[in-house]
């Protein structure tokens, strides 16, 4: 299991006076540069997501696992995600989607993502499916947005991306709700998501750690 003590030099330094949790953050944005780095070119490939004037980078694992395929996201599912993502106009605050392949958890906290505002990398982690609810529009309504989502998905609600339930919300992957609600600036502040499952899957537990143990050996 790759845990956030990692990124210290000592892990008791967490818990002492020498050094907060705060702190973190250069040696994250440190982590990332060393990751976009030429150095790294054998671990990760790159690939790109086109809409209009908007170029997204997806940087994603060159090695491929040869388990369960589902959790960890690849370009393919990520430009699907993007395609109907219904304002683009929100494409301005990403440059990249580094897809990091571990698995980050203290207790029943997960980490989700990191956002690096000035650099406008958006890095995905190894996380619990889940989704985020939203309203969505009914046939010839809009939504607080002024987008139909019915419209846009064009009847391609699939489980595994979007989904709706009977109480008119729409279940968003999670890459859409962090698309909602990043912002970019000139400032080298990093946004850190995470989720709390009040109950863990042992074996969607297992599997992620399978996952992120074996990147962590390849180098990842």
């Amino acid at each position: 299991m790759f845990d956030i003590k990692e990124y210290f030099e000592d892990g008791n330094k967490i818990f002492s006076g020498g050094r907060d949790i705060y702190a973190i953050d250069d040696d994250i944005a440190h982590d990332i540069n060393s990751l976009l780095s030429s150095r790294f070119d054998s671990l990760y490939r790159r690939d790109r997501y086109k809409h209009g004037t908007s170029v997204i980078d997806i940087v994603y694992p060159s090695l491929q696992y040869p388990g369960n395929n589902t959790i960890v996201m690849n370009p393919d599912r990520i430009r699907y995600l993007l395609s109907f993502y219904p304002q683009k106009s929100d494409f301005t605050r990403i440059d990249k989607i580094v897809m990091r392949p571990r698995y980050i958890e203290i207790g029943n906290i997960e980490l989700v993502s990191l956002y690096l505002r000035r650099k406008k990398i958006l890095v995905l982690y190894l996380f619990h499916p889940h989704f985020y609810k939203m309203r969505y529009a009914q046939s010839g309504e809009c939504d607080e947005n002024g987008v139909n989502l019915e419209e846009i998905m064009a009847g391609k609600l699939v489980d595994e991306s979007v989904r709706r339930d009977e109480n008119s919300d729409m279940c968003v992957h999670p890459l859409w709700y962090l698309l909602s609600v990043i912002g970019s600036g000139n400032d080298d502040l990093i946004d850190k998501f995470f989720i709390k499952k009040d109950t863990l899957s042992g074996g969607m537990y297992e599997i992620l750690n399978d996952i992120s143990f074996y990147y962590s050996r390849h180098g990842y």
